[in-house]
């Protein structure tokens, strides 16, 4: 037979099976292959992934493992531990035997030196008590009261005082009693007030301080009723003064 003529026959047979009844079950059975396959292939790449990611992380933990072992600040806890036991011995040892022997010193240097050494404290203690604090300072002052006018009902006056004492009264207050009902109603180099018949004058702020052997000259403007007497009973920082 020629070859073309066998040529043609082979085609007729594909073409034949191509067409063929079969033909549609023979290509679900290769799909179903081929998806076989497929599943067969990711299952095994899926193990090969977790265990290649088991080996990492095997892997990670050996080397941290490694790493914290060989550190340096573990090498140096490890090799500090050893020489504990030797250091607390030495501690104890050092510090028990040195409180032992003072008590002992002091108690023999107190009871040698109790007989000599309570002398000086009698004596001190009696120099003490012979020399009494110094006396505090007393103040003391002369008064010199004179009215320099007067008319029916009223009266102006000047009242001298003078601070005999040894040492400056800052602030200064001199006091009276009246004994005819007078009454203040002006005054000047002093500021007043009466309570009844006792009349109080507190320095201003131009002559607070008054040193010793200074003179301050308070005048006022009083008014009476049943005549007018000199006051009584003048003081100076609560410290009665004499007249002249």
């Amino acid at each position: 037979m020629p070859r073309s003529l066998e040529a043609s026959e082979h085609v007729a047979r594909v073409r034949e099976d191509d067409t063929g009844a079969g033909y549609r079950e023979r290509l679900e059975q290769r799909a179903k292959e081929a998806a076989a396959a497929q599943q067969r292939a990711g299952r095994r790449i899926r193990w090969v992934s977790a265990l290649c990611g088991g080996l990492v992380v095997v892997g990670s933990l050996v080397i941290i493992a490694v790493t914290s072992e060989s550190s340096p600040g573990r090498q140096a806890s490890l090799a500090a531990d050893p020489l504990a036991p030797a250091t607390t011995p030495r501690t104890v040892a050092t510090t028990a035997p040195s409180p032992t022997p003072v008590p002992t010193v002091l108690r023999q240097v107190s009871t040698s030196a109790s007989p000599s050494t309570s002398a000086p404290k009698t004596t001190a203690t009696t120099s003490q008590t012979q020399a009494p604090p110094p006396p505090a300072p007393v103040a003391s002052c002369t008064v010199h009261y004179a009215v320099t006018d007067q008319w029916p009902n009223g009266f102006t006056a000047n009242v001298f005082v003078t601070n005999t004492g040894n040492q400056t009264l800052n602030p200064w207050t001199t006091t009276w009693n009246f004994t005819a009902g007078q009454r203040v109603t002006h005054s000047w180099n002093g500021d007043y007030s009466q309570s009844g018949s006792r009349v109080t004058m507190k320095a201003v702020s131009y002559n607070l301080a008054l040193a010793p052997g200074a003179t301050v000259n308070i005048g006022f403007n009083g008014s009476f009723d049943r005549g007018n007497p000199a006051p009584v009973g003048f003081s100076l920082n609560g410290t009665g003064c004499s007249t002249n």
